[in-house]
């Protein structure tokens, strides 16, 4: 048994990554309507806060993906038992939903290694620490990388005997609008092998009401998690924001098929950022988008695999089809 981690995130890839924060709030904030992308929010708190989201029994892209993870990991293991893989995982988080296939997998005498991927330092520490006290009397072998996804797939040794299996769970992919989706898709395509394994979550388009309540649950933990990125920006950039001086809404969007989530500015101020240089002015009730989680159909999903260069395998699903589990095979 093996449990160790390693931060890419360090030296000049930290500088690049605090570069690519600067300049991602400025196109941001410089836009007609103004606009930040949601993985700013992830840093190790923010990480945490989602963490908190996922255990709200209304939140039902985490509840339904456990579901599906007790419900099909037998189906699972069938597809990866014939011979020894790697399996893994971007955006790793807690690693809660997986630990399900973690343990399914040692008590099937599976041979594998997981590797989880996460931009978050604190959230690769405590799955490290979490797969050690609950599985170190097992054979089970661990490498945490915390990284951006592709630094973290380059950084993985290549081993021909081993099959890639690669996990992108909770919907993150409807982060993306489609064609942002569909370029993803080819690029991980071209870091992985021929007859490799994807496992994609897709948030399916329902009934608008469950999306609205999904979304803004009454404890305020969505509100608190997007305010959270205006904490980031004050630390990071050296900004002047006033928190308290704005309020967090999620609204399902008929027009793009999202469920968007919007900071609105709750009167007129002027925010200076310093590491820009630069001030922005705001009106009062206007919003920055800082959230798009997109509903597919499962017409787009196929659709999606086939022109990113997949086969699909298997869509495993909850049991009100709420959410699907796509797997997907590589085909080069």
């Amino acid at each position: 048994m093996s449990f160790a981690y390693h931060n890419l995130r360090s030296g000049a890839s930290a500088q690049r990554s605090d570069d690519q924060f600067a300049q991602a709030v400025l196109k941001g904030l410089s836009n007609t309507p103004k606009h930040l992308p949601s993985w700013l929010i992830f840093d190790d708190r923010g990480s945490e806060i989602f963490t908190e989201i996922m255990e709200l029994s209304g939140y039902h892209p985490a509840q339904c993906e456990f579901e599906i993870f007790h419900t099909h990991k037998q189906v699972i293991t069938d597809l990866l038992s014939k011979e020894c893989f790697k399996l893994i995982e971007l955006g790793a988080g807690d690693g809660r939903k997986t630990m399900v296939l973690l343990e399914h997998f040692i008590q099937s005498h599976l041979k594998f290694t997981y590797v989880p991927i996460d931009i978050s330092e604190g959230a690769i520490k405590n799955i490290i620490a979490s797969l050690e006290k609950k599985f170190s009397g097992n054979a089970l072998e661990v490498k945490g990388l915390a990284a951006d996804y592709f630094d973290g797939l380059a950084a993985i040794d290549e081993n021909p005997q081993q099959r890639n299996i690669v996990l992108f769970l909770g919907s993150t992919i409807g982060n993306m609008r489609l064609p942002e989706a569909e370029q993803f898709l080819r690029k991980l395509h071209a870091m992985l092998n021929d007859g490799d394994y994807v496992m994609i979550g897709f948030d399916l388009m329902k009934h608008p009401k469950i999306l609205y309540s999904a979304y803004n649950d009454p404890t305020g933990l969505f509100e608190k998690f997007n305010l959270h990125l205006l904490d980031i920006i004050n630390d990071k950039l050296g900004a002047d924001i006033a928190t308290h001086h704005y309020v967090q809404q999620g609204q399902y969007n008929p027009r793009t098929h999202a469920v968007e989530s919007y900071l609105y500015s709750t009167r007129r101020q002027v925010v200076s950022i310093d590491a820009l240089g630069k001030k922005f002015y705001f009106d009062a009730w206007e919003p920055i988008q800082t959230e798009h989680s997109y509903k597919y159909t499962q017409h787009e999903i196929k659709a999606l695999a086939a022109n990113s260069g997949y086969d699909t395998v298997e869509h495993l699903f909850d049991a009100n089809n709420y959410f699907v589990d796509s797997v997907w095979k590589v085909k080069k």
